[in-house]
């Protein structure tokens, strides 16, 4: 499927019922203060998250470096494939990209996504704010 905004709506969505996100208020506090822009064309469903001007919610990590601060590994329930979710905060500690990938970019994510109810691995970084 293509990768747009109604696809990153999908996963933004799936993000904060499915993930685990340690500090789920505060990951929905960033969607909300935030546009969904730059859609991966490579096959991923990778996605920027510009915070809005006028916006300025808690930042999700602390600052000082953009990085991965939360990925959620998900099993296909047809498929033996995983779809990874990392999380990367920017320099002010915000949401700044979501990457979606299947089988570490090694294949486009399908069409239709079946995943499993529970992520097989959850890795959250040390600056992560909980």
């Amino acid at each position: 499927m293509k990768n747009n905004l109604q696809r990153a709506l999908y996963w933004k969505e799936f993000i904060l019922s499915c993930c685990d996100f340690p500090a789920p208020q505060a990951l929905r506090a960033q969607f909300e203060a935030a546009e969904l822009v730059e859609f991966c064309e490579c096959g991923c469903n990778s996605f920027r998250v510009r915070t809005r001007t006028d916006a300025s919610p808690s930042p999700i990590a602390d600052p000082g470096g953009y990085g991965a601060v939360f990925e959620a590994d998900f099993r296909m329930a047809n498929e033996d494939k995983s779809i990874e979710i990392i999380l990367f905060a920017g320099d002010s500690g915000s949401l700044e990209y979501v990457e979606i990938d299947c089988c570490a970019n090694a294949y486009p994510v399908p069409e239709v996504v079946e995943l499993m109810e529970t992520p097989y691995h959850i890795n959250i970084s040390a600056s992560l704010i909980k």
